[in-house]
């Protein structure tokens, strides 16, 4: 028998894991905004979908008003982090924003057009990085 959660809960495991890894340079950085909130938030008690979608509107809120307090490396963690926690629940992906799995669903909305040889759903503008 398949187990259809253990994409879900490694998914979850990598969102843990960036959470800790943002935690540990906030903490370092002795950077308190973000670590508001991250902490109003996280840690997760498991895979349930309102805490992983609060943790991403909290993460997208903190690139949205507080971007000069964010690092590049930070931005990229965050992105992943974003991307992965709205995979899960199911929201639109942001443009720019990493999956756990690394296709969002900007890439399968293409992949689906070219199946069907219908005009591809996403421009190159979609697929680049950009801001949140």
């Amino acid at each position: 028998m398949t187990d259809y959660f253990l994409p879900c809960k490694e998914t979850v495991k990598r969102i843990d894991e960036l959470c800790t890894g943002l935690f540990e340079l906030w903490c370092e950085e002795r950077k308190r905004v973000p670590l508001a909130y991250l902490l109003h938030c996280w840690p997760l008690t498991g895979h349930d979908l309102p805490a992983i979608k609060r943790l991403a509107d909290a993460m997208s809120d903190l690139c949205q008003f507080q971007a000069g307090k964010i690092t590049k490396r930070e931005w990229s963690m965050m992105r992943e982090l974003i991307g992965s926690a709205r995979e899960i629940v199911g929201e639109p992906v942001p443009r720019g924003a990493a999956t756990a799995n690394g296709v969002g669903i900007t890439w399968m909305r293409a992949r689906l057009a070219n199946a069907a040889d219908q005009v591809p759903a996403v421009a190159v503008a979609d697929i680049l990085d950009g801001p949140l």
